[in-house]
């Protein structure tokens, strides 16, 4: 009786699965990685090694077997993964996995006719972004299992337009900060770059979208394979993967391998249990750059944790590739939030690009996002009067501009298409008070300048 008593509890044993890690129960040791067949497994940060999968064919729902997973992303408030089991469109599967359960479910089908390589999901845990092969983003809504095509037209600040670099770059990853800003890394064999799209981000369709270039996507790739993953740590650094190595990009835009994965070439995706709100420029609020005058540059920015921040480096580019200081600003040191000018009086003539290197007091330091003015000595842009209560006359070079006039609390109050020469504008319905006028040229220069609508 003992021995079938035995027999009947080894059957029943071997019905139940065996214990998984739990999900985030260490964010900061452990992140997780998909491998291309679907599993989900631990990963080591200190060491790179990759512990035993979360997930199992043997799981309620799952969805069969496949080589191209990818683009994961994870729910820390259910422990809910969402990702491709399959990213090819003709046989595409998108799916969540919750790792409390153990159980799959199968999601709405994408609009994305592409291969999805990069994919993460918002901190509050109520949707999920990636980009296609094709450069267009989209957007997930977990609360209604419905899909939105944002854009597929998508630049950077400098009006470039983005998809020959995401075609060319066509591997990375995309992940969220505790903001809610999107962090994209674009790379290749031999290339990587880093971008940022602020908050609030969109769940409609949109003409464009427009995103900072935090790092030029000219960076050489560390050992001939592409970045595939990313996640976040507690602090805001950025674990960066190939299919064989986990790396670390350091606030100062360095990277530090860290160790080759123990199983290699089959992680294709990286996801966290964090959502810092201090990513790579740790201590800005914001950055802005404007014309004064079509004469000099007016920089002025906000930062906080001034106690954690020793100065500020000011730089200047006339491509956006090649930097020259031109100042050092001390910070005041004073707790909360501080208030910064700085005047270049003397910029180029034509696209004059400036960032800021934030020098911190534990010897650290990052990178502001790029801003940009465009000084018309002798391109032939005015702007005038000054003060006007009927016209204002704008003379531009090229036809195919845009001018926008701003109000003194940053709202957009009127646009204006712009052709080659002089344009006479009708300003009659503007309200009175002070403008800003910005007028963006083809190919991305900015003129920036002020006036009073009596």
């Amino acid at each position: 009786m003992l021995h079938q008593k035995l027999l009947i509890a080894l059957f029943l044993l071997a019905g139940v699965p065996a214990a998984r890690a739990q999900v985030c129960s260490d964010p900061i040791n452990i992140i997780y990685g998909l491998t291309k067949n679907g599993d989900i497994v631990p990963v080591d940060v200190n060491t790179a090694a990759l512990g035993a999968r979360l997930n199992s064919s043997a799981d309620p729902g799952y969805p069969g077997a496949t080589r191209v997973s990818n683009a994961i992303g994870l729910d820390i408030q259910t422990k809910t993964f969402y990702y491709f089991h399959n990213n090819i469109s003709s046989s595409q599967k998108f799916n969540a996995f919750n790792g409390a359960t153990n159980t799959y479910q199968s999601l709405a089908s994408s609009p994305i006719r592409g291969s999805v390589v990069k994919g993460c999901i918002s901190a509050d845990g109520t949707g999920y972004y990636c980009i296609d092969s094709a450069s267009t983003l989209c957007y997930y809504s977990i609360l209604t299992n419905t899909w939105s095509k944002i854009s597929s037209n998508i630049k950077n600040q400098y009006n470039t337009d983005l998809g020959p670099t995401f075609s060319a770059l066509g591997n990375g990853d995309m992940v969220i900060d505790g903001l809610g800003n999107l962090w994209i890394v674009a790379a290749s064999t031999t290339k990587w770059g880093l971008y940022e799209l602020n908050a609030p981000l969109p769940t409609t369709t949109q003409a464009s979208i427009t995103l900072n270039e935090m790092v030029a996507p000219t960076q050489p790739t560390p050992s001939g394979l592409p970045f595939v993953g990313i996640a976040y740590n507690p602090t805001g650094q950025i674990y960066m993967c190939t299919v064989n190595d986990l790396y670390l990009l350091q606030s100062n835009l360095s990277i530090t391998h860290i160790n080759s994965f123990s199983t290699t070439g089959i992680v294709v995706d990286l996801t966290s249990c964090n959502f810092p709100f201090l990513v790579l420029p740790l201590s800005l609020e914001s950055f802005s750059a404007s014309l004064q005058g079509n004469q000099g540059a007016l920089l002025q920015w906000t930062a906080n944790q001034q106690i954690s921040t020793a100065g500020y480096s000011i730089e200047r580019s006339a491509d956006g590739r090649q930097w020259t200081t031109l100042a050092y600003q001390p910070s005041n040191t004073a707790p909360g939030t501080g208030q910064y000018r700085f005047t270049d009086d003397h910029p180029a003539d034509g696209v004059n690009y400036y960032r800021l290197l934030v020098d911190l007091a534990d010897g650290n330091a990052s990178y502001s996002p790029v801003r940009s003015v465009y000084v018309a000595v002798a391109s032939g842009v005015k702007v005038w009067p000054t003060a006007a209560s009927d016209y204002l006359n704008v003379q531009v070079p090229v036809t195919g501009g845009t001018l926008r006039f701003f109000n003194s609390s940053g709202q957009e109050m009127d646009s204006r298409l712009l052709a080659g020469g002089v344009n006479r504008l009708d300003i009659g319905a503007l309200p009175r008070g002070y403008y800003v006028v910005e007028i963006i040229l083809p190919g991305g220069a900015i003129v920036s300048t002020r006036m009073m609508k009596q």
